[in-house]
């Protein structure tokens, strides 16, 4: 009897530990896919991850602020000048505040670029008031120098000419006076974190300036403007296109430049435009292109209308950054940036982009800035015929890294230029 109860006993202690061992399995599993599923799923493409309220949101950063400035204007801005200001920003935070940017940028890695004379130019940059020095860790500037190839300058913040000429050289001379004076005199600022980057790329087969003209453009409010439309036919490989029911779509290969080659993208639905953007994501993309049919392997070769634009534009990239959760790297009682500085009162007081673009006939002109202001309170005081490819209603486009995908720019076209505006240039 005494045998039977200490073999009951055994059974129970098995089940017990077979038990505990399921329940173990299972919060192992569901920790592995969690982390899975906040990898990036295609290369530099990232998608990120925010958890609020219990509420688990998915997206790709390159895209969302498509849908973060829903203003049906022409728009502009750079993904990868943001993420690589996130990143070095990143650097330097701890606590919540660093899982929230963390939760935002994603486990991404971003592609180091080579300088080309007059063409690319991608730098890094953080300026820090001379009278701030002792205060900023030297691991985060070994870190900023050596993982970001960032050009650490100290300055007197008398005036912001030094800090807007960096810019203005690194791009390419086509962003000036972007910071204001009046920042950087705060008596509370005492670094920037700073993003620049330009491109000024020819296309790989150019348009024929002579074969550019007024065109009627419809505006999404469904009036019409005699819009700079630019044309040319293409059969060779340096151009591919997808149409159905619901969108037209073109890619153009920009000019390769020692081993690097940027392609533009563009996507013109027949809806319209704004409430495309709402559910575009990453893998309309990529279908897209997947499903896209190259120039070279139509009968009779395609025949391209596609407008001039030239604008810029600047993101309201605080407010957006709040929106999509950092928010204790705004507020100055929860900002955690220890691995920055030794003091304690350092936080993000704003957050600037500024991006400019000029589509042409020769090609791209394109450039973006991000610069991330730190103060500190505690320091204060086959067809029979061409396709016909045809942008004659808003679409967005994107240019981005051939070989890489690295999404270099993103923007919208609701407004392009005017003929009457233009004409007297042909």
């Amino acid at each position: 009897m005494k045998k039977k109860k200490q073999l009951k006993n055994k059974f129970k202690t098995i089940i017990i530990l077979i038990i505990i061992l399921l329940i173990l399995a299972i919060i192992a599993l569901a920790i592995i896919l969690y982390n899975k599923d906040r990898k990036t799923a295609d290369g530099n493409n990232t998608t990120a991850t925010i958890i609020s309220d219990n509420k688990i949101t998915k997206f790709d950063l390159s895209i969302e602020f498509l849908k973060q400035e829903y203003n049906r204007q022409n728009m502009l801005y750079s993904p990868l000048s943001i993420k690589y200001a996130l990143k070095m920003l990143n650097e330097g935070a701890d606590g919540n505040t660093k899982v929230q940017i963390q939760n935002l940028i994603g486990d991404i890695e971003l592609t180091s670029y080579n300088n080309i004379n007059n063409v690319l130019s991608l730098a890094n940059g953080i300026y820090i008031r001379d009278t701030y020095t002792e205060f900023v860790k030297e691991n985060y500037i070994d870190t900023l120098s050596q993982k970001y190839n960032a050009e650490i300058n100290y300055d007197s913040f008398n005036n912001a000419d030094n800090i807007n000429n960096w810019i203005e050289h690194k791009t390419l001379g086509i962003i000036k006076n972007m910071v204001r004076d009046d920042i950087v005199q705060n008596p509370n600022t005492e670094m920037l974190l700073i993003n620049a980057l330009g491109i000024d790329m020819d296309w790989e087969t150019p348009f024929d300036a002579s074969e550019t003209y007024g065109e009627d453009f419809n505006l999404e409010n469904d009036n019409k403007i005699m819009a700079t439309m630019m044309h040319k036919e293409a059969k060779d490989d340096n151009v591919s296109f997808y149409k159905d029911n619901n969108i037209t779509a073109l890619r153009m290969d920009l000019q390769k430049y020692d081993d690097v080659q940027l392609d533009f993208i563009a996507i013109m639905p027949k809806e319209n435009l704004s409430e495309y953007i709402k559910t575009f994501s990453m893998d309309d993309l990529n279908n897209i292109l997947a499903k896209s049919t190259l120039a070279s392997n139509t009968n009779y070769g395609v025949n391209i209308s596609i407008p001039k634009f030239s604008f810029d534009y600047d993101l309201r990239l605080k407010d957006d950054l709040i929106t999509l959760g950092i928010t204790d790297a705004f507020d100055e009682n929860s900002a955690n940036f220890s691995n920055m500085t030794s003091s304690q009162g350092l936080y993000v007081s704003d957050a600037l982009h500024k991006a400019n673009i000029d589509f042409s006939e020769q090609g791209i002109k394109a450039s973006a800035a991000t610069v991330i202001v730190m103060q500190d309170k505690a320091m204060a005081v086959s067809p029979t015929q061409l396709e016909e490819i045809k942008f004659d209603k808003p679409f967005l486009y994107i240019i981005r890294d051939k070989n890489t995908n690295e999404i270099w720019f993103v923007g919208t076209v609701y407004e392009p230029n005017y003929w009457d505006n233009d004409k007297s240039d042909y």
